[in-house]
């Protein structure tokens, strides 16, 4: 009996514990993959290919969003990889020793003829850039409850600190550099001007208006 590679592919993303939303999403896109190959077979697929049904499925329906696009290429992504290790792992089949079709990171020897794939670039080339999202203001009210919950004064001032001056938790090693909240000294504190120095990553520094919240200086080191 022939192998079902779809099926021998979903059995595989069970067997790696995977969510059944990401299975059944998975499972969907790849299938979708292989309709539109038709009568071609999913050995058939090129970076050539590939490219020109990112491309048509983008196009569809009046355009498709960035987010969904790229989930469609990571299913593909992880298809190929699956066959490419198995066949490897066998010596035998038709994806042995290749290399993934779906450019997904650094580019090396496209699967294929010479000359009939796309041109070899350091990235993912059909990556769709999806949109930044500012992230939304708190609702003071939702911001006074969240100051307020914790038992402790210290902690308190360590969630009043980062919602009022915007610090990351951060870092306090000579690896990572110390910054954020866990990266104050007691000279970041200036309690007669009410400000804090606000130490980023790199080494830069900001002045921020300080909270003044009660056990402010506890958090400090």
């Amino acid at each position: 009996m022939p192998v079902d590679d779809v099926a021998e592919f979903v059995e595989h993303l069970v067997l790696l514990g995977r969510s059944n939303y990401t299975i059944w999403n998975y499972r969907l896109g790849v299938e979708h993959f292989r309709r539109w190959l038709d009568p071609r077979s999913l050995n058939a697929a090129t970076r050539t290919v590939v490219g020109e049904y990112i491309h048509d499925f983008a196009e569809r329906g009046g355009g498709r969003a960035p987010r969904t696009v790229n989930h469609r290429l990571a299913a593909l992504a992880a298809l190929y990889g699956f066959l490419i290790e198995r066949d490897s792992r066998r010596a035998s089949g038709s994806w042995a020793g290749c290399e993934n079709p779906v450019p997904n990171g650094v580019a090396g020897p496209a699967h294929g003829m010479p000359g009939r794939d796309l041109p070899q670039r350091g990235r993912l080339e059909l990556h769709h850039r999806e949109p930044r999202l500012l992230p939304r203001d708190l609702d003071p009210a939702t911001a006074e409850r969240l100051a307020v919950a914790p038992s402790s004064a210290r902690d308190r001032a360590i969630v009043t600190l980062l919602l009022r001056t915007g610090q990351r938790i951060g870092d306090w090693s000579d690896e990572h550099g110390r910054h954020g909240v866990l990266g104050m000294r007691l000279t970041d504190v200036d309690r007669r001007r009410r400000t804090i120095t606000v130490r980023l990553k790199g080494g830069r520094s900001r002045r921020a208006p300080g909270p003044g919240y009660p056990g402010l200086v506890a958090t400090a080191r």
